[in-house]
């Protein structure tokens, strides 16, 4: 079931029972307690249980609701490659290896350290059968599970954004990718291009450059100017290389060399209204490829994140 706007908002009360260890689908009472809980939830409008897995159609998607002010998304890890999706025949279509588990490995860091979970949205379809971070005609490329895969997806981080605004007064969104440019780091997308950032301050700092960013939101409650919001002592990228990550921007690296990503369609879509945030590029070597090394970077991220969040919008990871 979903909202009158199209978002998969009950969607809970349907797919709790097809997930371990309810799962129960064939049992007499699956259609008497599933509609309870649709009516209870619609009676209640309640946010839905933190850390419960909530699943789209055939499970393309999945949304664990969580507490805190954070909202991760991860749509290139996914692996399931169903044929009643044919292979998109344009566009990026290789995955972004481990970012799934990477997002898990930030979730996981949040809750041992606060006993608390940012909201997490995964695309478990291979992207070369969907890719969410493409507006629709490029992403589903006209079929139609694709295209409601897509939707339901976009309605999660929508769901979840408005979950935590409604609770914290706005929201912090992460989309986490991986990348393979030749100089390892970490590259933190704001919608700004790199022959933007090369601009003078005087440009940078301007209120219509700061608006056209996904950190819109941030640099209109901040003091600093935004030149030190991208690449300052107290940006995210600054506080990375702190912990031993090298970033751009950052104080080192404000103006990032090509090859760059700026950040796409999930940031410029969501990244409005009451919400701000970025996009995460991670290399593979030393941030995806083992487990060891990112629970690594997941404690990097989030000790960042406790400070930069705390700092700027007085968001607490706690």
């Amino acid at each position: 079931m979903g909202t009158d706007d199209g978002r998969p908002r009950l969607q809970f009360a349907i797919y709790i029972f097809q997930y371990p260890p309810f799962n129960f689908q064939h049992h007499p009472m699956r259609r008497i307690l599933t509609s309870l809980i649709v009516l209870t939830t619609l009676a209640s409008a309640a946010p839905l249980p933190a850390g419960v897995p909530v699943f789209g159609t055939s499970q393309y998607v999945e949304y664990i609701p969580g507490d805190l002010p954070l909202v991760i998304s991860a749509p290139h890890g996914g692996k399931l490659k169903p044929d009643e999706i044919p292979n998109r025949t344009y566009g990026v279509r290789g995955a972004d290896s481990n970012t799934q588990e990477l997002a898990l490995a930030l979730a996981n860091e949040c809750m041992t350290r606060s006993g608390h979970r940012p909201h997490l949205i995964i695309s478990h379809l291979h992207r070369s059968k969907l890719d969410p971070n493409r507006e629709v005609v490029e992403a589903a490329q006209g079929n139609a599970s694709a295209i409601k895969a897509w939707t339901e997806y976009h309605g999660f981080i929508e769901q979840a954004c408005d979950t935590v605004t409604a609770k914290h007064g706005l929201t912090f969104l992460i989309d986490l990718h991986g990348q393979n440019h030749p100089e390892p780091r970490v590259e933190l997308g704001y919608l700004h291009a790199p022959n933007e950032l090369a601009q003078s301050p005087a440009i940078l700092n301007t209120p219509g450059f700061a608006a056209k960013g996904s950190l819109g939101l941030l640099a209109q409650r901040s003091k600093l100017p935004y030149t030190e919001l991208l690449h300052g002592p107290s940006s995210l990228g600054a506080m990375l290389a702190e912990h031993g990550f090298h970033s751009t921007p950052s104080p080192k690296l404000p103006v990032p060399n090509e090859p760059y990503f700026r950040g796409g369609y999930t940031v410029a879509r969501h990244c409005t209204g009451k919400t701000t945030g970025l996009q995460i590029e991670c290399q593979y070597t030393r941030l995806r490829d083992t487990n060891s090394h990112r629970l690594q970077f997941a404690r990097a991220l989030v000790t960042s994140l406790e400070q930069y969040l705390a700092t700027h919008l007085k968001l607490y990871l706690r």
